[in-house]
């Protein structure tokens, strides 16, 4: 006889009855963190009278969302739903009202411009929450909206003088009109701006947890005052925001790398338009972007008259110093300490074999490296030791050192001025601005630490590599980095580039104007219609689905639903094995460009296919 099992009874849980509804504006509409990102659009909730008084614009809440509970932020209360029958929010996680309406659109807006999730943007607004420090008591204040419209500035800085003083200098005469918001590169460049500003509030990803949400909170409870910060600073949501500066604009460190890539221009563009504030760009040398809105009279260019003493020498035998210009680095040195800008980090950035003249490969079908005179050959990828290299196709056994770097230029300059102290600034090793008075720094692009004398002496090596980078951005780099790092010599100084003395470069840096180089290069590009005269979507997708994503963007031109004078490029491989598809639209037809984008992803979502990685007008278009 077969044993009875006893009986079980079933447990259920019991709906929680309905609260009573708020007597005034009884619905909220919120931006919900679903993850899905085909829904995102704004949401329904009800609002129980219980939690009416601490459901107010821009506060945190958490909502029932397709069995789950996800935490959402209150946009607007209003009188009557979209749905008759709606879910009621669960519970408020933080009463204060971190966004103001101003913010949340402008998220909204950022959202839609770089076809993403709103939800995603707002996390780079809002600091991550810590629960102790919303215990204190917060007084947001309420939004100030200006009440004109200024146009966007580029402010040339001079050479020979600290950026951050002359920074310092210019904040003086904006600050009366009320709070100034400074975006800087890194985290470098904010010391730099707090030596001269101490009392500025820090708004950066590096700071703690509890500081930066407590500076977040301080910031919207206070008027007239500085703000500094990197990236996400942009978003910082100020009651009296009246100027947004913002240093070194065409910085490949404003682009965000996650999704959805948005960059620091446009954003603080779109803030102008949203809250009437002044913009003003601080730099030596504007981005394309910059540029053309120059050329097209949307920017104001104040520009600075100057001019260097600057000598270009070609080398003859591809030496790393032309015989001529030993004998001017040793007179500079009597008066000071030299900088040499080497174009790239480590000691070889590559092998060859001495006899066959092969580029070393390894097993793995990666390039070999060597990170200094006495360390072994190292592959780039998957960091095979090469104790006893020999080449893969002849058996030599002697290497040939090819793409010098920085930590190798400083031992053949070291050989080529001996008894002169030799001092290398790159990547984790950035030499302090106060421990520079004499001898020879070495760096690499954005490590050269300031002297407080300044130098006597700059000099570009590779002058010609700097400029022959094989990305879109390689000229508009390249040129930043010559106006940049020659604005730390001295007033008596000279600037001495391996390079050509008939090439452009040496006549714009004498006449520190760097509009001599950006209106060749903007003629360039409009030539072949490429960015800042097109706007560019880059898709990366599955090689087994590239060809039929093709396919359907030249369907979609050919039926007018993509615009006509779009390009189509690619698919390209990528290094993980993925195909890159690019296009260009003019900035006409950008926006029809990028609802059409949104939609494929909206689809793929929809049919829970993988989303494309997407980004929307890239720093580079091929990195």
């Amino acid at each position: 006889m077969a044993k009875v099992k006893p009986l079980r009874l079933k447990s259920a849980v019991a709906p929680a009855a309905a609260r009573p509804s708020a007597e005034y504006s009884p619905i909220a509409e919120v931006i919900a963190d679903n993850g899905i990102y085909h829904l995102d659009q704004r949401f329904d909730y009800l609002v129980p009278e219980s939690l009416s008084d601490m459901c107010t614009p821009g506060s945190r809440v958490q909502v029932p969302f397709n069995g789950r509970e996800i935490e959402a932020f209150i946009v607007a209360r209003k009188e009557s739903g979209s749905q008759p029958k709606l879910k009621e929010i669960s519970k408020v996680i933080t009463p204060i009202s971190l966004l103001s309406a101003q913010a949340l659109l402008l998220i909204e807006m950022v959202a839609k411009d770089f076809a993403a999730h709103p939800f995603d943007v707002l996390r780079f607004a809002i600091p991550p929450r810590v629960a102790s420090v919303e215990k204190r008591q917060w007084l947001p204040l309420e939004k100030k909206i200006g009440d004109r419209h200024v146009k966007p500035e580029f402010i040339q800085l001079p050479p020979s003088a600290n950026p951050f003083l002359r920074m310092s200098e210019y904040l003086k005469k904006v600050s009366d009109e009320g709070s100034v918001l400074v975006i800087v590169p890194d985290v470098r460049s904010i010391e730099r701006f707090i030596s001269h500003n101490r009392s500025a509030i820090i708004l950066d990803s590096s700071q703690e947890r509890t500081t930066r949400y407590e500076n977040y909170l301080k910031i919207k409870c206070n008027r007239s005052q500085l703000i500094v910060g990197t990236r996400s600073a942009i978003f910082a949501d100020i009651p009296d925001l009246s100027t947004i500066m913002i240093f070194d604009e065409g910085s490949e460190q404003y682009y965000e790398p996650r999704t959805p890539g948005w960059n620091v221009r446009d954003v603080a563009l779109l803030r102008r338009t949203l809250e009437k504030v002044k913009i003003i760009f601080l730099g030596y040398s504007p981005s394309s972007e910059v540029a053309r809105s120059i050329e097209l009279e949307e920017c104001d260019f104040k520009a600075t008259r100057a001019r260097l003493v600057v000598e270009g020498f070609a080398p003859e035998y591809s030496e790393l110093l032309p015989g001529r210009l030993i004998a001017r680095v040793r007179k500079a040195l009597e008066s000071g300490p030299v900088l040499f800008i080497a174009p790239r980090k480590g000691y070889a950035q590559g092998i060859l074999c001495s006899h066959c003249r092969n580029v070393a490969l390894c097993e793995c079908g990666f390039k070999f490296a060597r990170a200094s005179a006495s360390a072994p050959i190292t592959c780039t990828m998957c960091d095979k030791v090469s104790a006893e290299w020999s080449c893969l196709w002849c058996k030599g056994k002697t290497p040939f050192l090819i793409s010098r770097g920085s930590a190798r230029f400083a031992h053949e300059i070291g050989l080529a001025f001996p008894k002169v102290t030799i001092i290398s600034s790159e990547g984790d090793h950035i030499q302090d601005d106060a421990s520079i008075s004499s001898g020879i720094v070495i760096a690499t692009p954005g490590s050269a630490p300031y002297a407080p004398s300044g130098y006597s002496a700059v000099i570009f090596l590779e002058g010609e590599s700097l400029l022959s980078q094989t990305d879109l951005r390689a000229q508009e780099r390249a040129r930043n980095i010559f106006f940049t790092h020659a604005a730390l010599v001295v007033q008596s100084g000279v600037i001495y580039a391996v390079l050509g003395n008939g090439h452009p470069m040496i006549g714009s840096l004498a006449s520190w104007k760097p509009s001599l180089l950006t209106s060749r290069e903007l003629r360039e590009r409009e030539d072949v219609l490429l960015p800042p005269f097109s706007r560019a979507v880059s898709l990366d997708i599955l090689a087994s689905e590239s060809a039929q994503l093709v396919r359907a963007l030249e369907v979609a031109r050919t039926e007018g639903r993509l615009p006509a004078h779009c390009r189509i490029l690619g698919p390209t491989r990528r290094k993980n094995g993925d195909d890159r598809v690019l296009i260009l639209a003019p900035i006409s037809d950008g926006d029809s460009l990028i609802s059409l984008i949104h939609e494929y992803q909206r689809r793929r979502s929809i049919s829970k296919k993988p989303l494309a990685s997407l980004r929307i007008d890239p720093y580079s278009l091929i990195g």
